[in-house]
């Protein structure tokens, strides 16, 4: 039974998570249809480190996110949050999320590595689908010793790439859709830029 309620909540957190996707990669569409392809290299704005205190990490973006959060109850966790950065620039759309469940807290580490198993699991099929796209490759991968997935997805204004990881009780996402004619190493320089800073 609480395997079942445990599913229930993370169908329910990826559907959330899903819905800001869709926000995001909506806004992805219409800079990629507006993009003009002869912007040269040079004038691309400078990237900076985003520190988000509350969230716990950082990573790089060319210019300063919108802050956009939901919060909803969930079963079996109680309250969670999901806090989502979004930046749209002339080099493509960057995202940086993270999803607070206070709620686990008061649950067994044995659930909590079962909730993460299932948010990793859940996450990329999540965000394709808020996308209006589809997942083209999955790759585990790992932070550190924390688990984490790889994601490429087809969606309507290209070919996304995003991360997640399940760190010390908390959800992470990395979303990065580059815009026609950027450079595509932007993509790795996003990605692998995230640090955690503080739990």
């Amino acid at each position: 039974m609480k395997e079942y309620r445990a599913s229930l909540a993370l169908g329910i957190l990826a559907l959330m998570a899903g819905t800001f996707q869709q926000k995001a990669m909506g806004r992805a569409s219409v800079l990629a249809s507006h993009t003009d392809q002869k912007t040269p290299q040079a004038a691309q704005p400078d990237w900076r480190e985003f520190r988000s205190r509350q969230g716990g990490f950082s990573v790089l973006m060319p210019g300063t996110p919108q802050e956009q959060t939901e919060v909803k109850e969930l079963p079996e966790v109680g309250r969670g949050e999901t806090h989502l950065f979004v930046l749209a620039s002339e080099s493509g759309v960057y995202v940086a999320a993270y999803l607070d469940l206070p709620g686990l807290a008061r649950q067994t580490q044995v659930f909590c590595n079962n909730f993460g198993k299932g948010f990793l699991k859940s996450i990329g099929e999540a965000t394709a689908k808020g996308a209006g796209g589809r997942v083209v490759k999955d790759t585990d991968i790992s932070f550190g010793k924390d688990p984490g997935k790889e994601i490429l997805i087809e969606a309507p204004g290209g070919v996304a790439t995003a991360r997640a990881y399940f760190i010390k009780r908390r959800g992470y996402q990395l979303i990065v859709l580059p815009a026609a004619g950027s450079d595509p190493a932007n993509v790795k320089k996003f990605l692998d830029s995230f640090k955690v800073t503080a739990q």
